[in-house]
């Protein structure tokens, strides 16, 4: 008995000792534990500093003749209605962010180009600059150009959309945005330059200026645009007709103008869009109105729309002698016709649309603009239907 009571302290201190490690263990687990639950904040906010979307596009188209509407002949074509993009946004800071948008193309084995590379900076919550590659922001729809899925249509009225190939330029733009009591205004002002491969050649447009408004009450929008900038346009796809040299420079450094109205009215129920433009170009290239107007209703997930289209050239005269009379008339630069488009939009899930759209257009003997010149050139068409199927997806 008396060993044991000798005993009772050492196993009272084994006994301390090892809830001394007990708890040792249970403090290193929980500091483990708030360790990795702040490693997991660390990473998730590293994760928000990065966003990905992007949007995809494809389908068949299939017109009646090779007139060439929207590039679209008596061929089915696929790959003209099919790309892919990715957009990734980064914030550099709480106030700035970095954007990059890849496409690539089917039309061009889907070889990867940038189409925005620009940084962003907010000095104030209403004060935008922006400084890179972006889109030429003078149509509606040109931050979404080819975003199908933001578009009602299976694709942009040709008849505003299709005679302005250059999509992208290179510089800067700020925007301010003043807010009223139930509505805003963003009045938008860039600079900078492009070059690019435009519908009938090079395209090169220099110390471009700009400035557009657009006021809305989050039902009606309305916007208006007015540009300049040096143009010089050699048109060497149309001299590549003739079966002697001519000279196919339309214009060379010449002062170019845009000018754009647009408006929408959209209630949830009825879509109602319009645009009416006018592009001014000293020299050979042809100065042109155009205009459409857009009627949809939603009942539910399907959308059933309704366009009527229009543009003409106004300066024919001044392209006189552009080319050698008899071997390339001057009419593949003239513009003079009316398209119609009848289709419905359905939204099958959020973020995928099918569409199905039909378009006449007419008037085509009046002006081959835009159009499969060599086939205009050798036949007496004059209308064209085009037939189009498509599915839109952004995600």
């Amino acid at each position: 008995m008396k060993q044991l009571l000798h005993l009772a302290p050492l196993a009272l201190a084994i006994a301390a000792n090892s809830a001394s490690a007990q708890s040792t263990d249970d403090t290193l687990a929980r500091m483990q534990e708030q360790l990795n639950s702040m490693q997991q904040q660390l990473n998730a906010a590293k994760d928000d500093r990065v966003r990905f979307n992007g949007f995809f596009s494809t389908g068949i188209a299939r017109a009646s003749n090779d007139a060439g509407y929207a590039g679209i002949t008596e061929e089915t074509n696929v790959a003209d209605l099919s790309l892919m993009a990715l957009q990734g946004t980064f914030d550099v800071t709480e106030k700035t962010q970095a954007v990059l948008q890849l496409v690539g193309r089917g039309a061009d084995d889907w070889d990867p180009e940038i189409e925005w590379a620009y940084l962003s900076h907010r000095p104030t919550n209403d004060l935008q600059l922006r400084a890179g590659k972006m889109r030429v922001p003078i149509f509606m729809y040109s931050d979404s150009l080819e975003v199908g899925y933001a578009q009602p249509w299976a694709r942009p009225p040709q008849s505003v959309y299709g005679p302005i190939a250059i999509t992208s330029y290179v510089g800067a733009d700020a925007s301010y945005n003043f807010n009223f009591d139930s509505s805003s205004l963003t009045a938008t002002a860039f600079t900078g330059f492009t070059d690019e491969d435009g519908n009938s050649g090079d395209v090169e447009l220099r110390n471009i200026g700009g400035l557009n408004l657009t006021w809305t009450d989050y039902v009606w929008t309305v916007r208006g645009v007015a540009a300049t900038a040096e143009a010089s346009i050699d048109a060497t796809k149309l001299g590549e007709l003739a079966p002697v040299p001519v000279n196919s420079v339309l214009a060379d450094g010449s002062r170019g103008n845009f000018y754009g109205i647009g408006a929408s009215y959209d209630d949830g129920k009825w879509q109602i869009i319009s645009e009416v433009t006018r592009v001014e170009v000293g020299g050979k290239f042809p100065d042109t109105d155009s205009a459409y107007l857009s009627i949809g209703h939603r009942f539910g997930s399907w959308t059933p729309y309704v366009v009527a289209g229009w543009i003409e050239s106004k300066d024919e005269g001044e392209r006189k002698g552009a080319f050698i009379s008899g071997l390339v008339p001057e009419s593949i630069l003239n513009y003079q016709r009316q398209e119609y488009s009848v289709g419905t939009r359905w939204d099958i899930t959020p973020g995928v649309a099918i569409k199905a759209d039909v378009t006449h257009a007419r008037g085509l003997d009046k002006g081959y603009g835009n159009l499969n010149t060599v086939y205009m050139l050798s036949d007496n068409t004059t209308s064209t239907n085009v037939y189009t199927l498509k599915i839109d997806s952004a995600f």
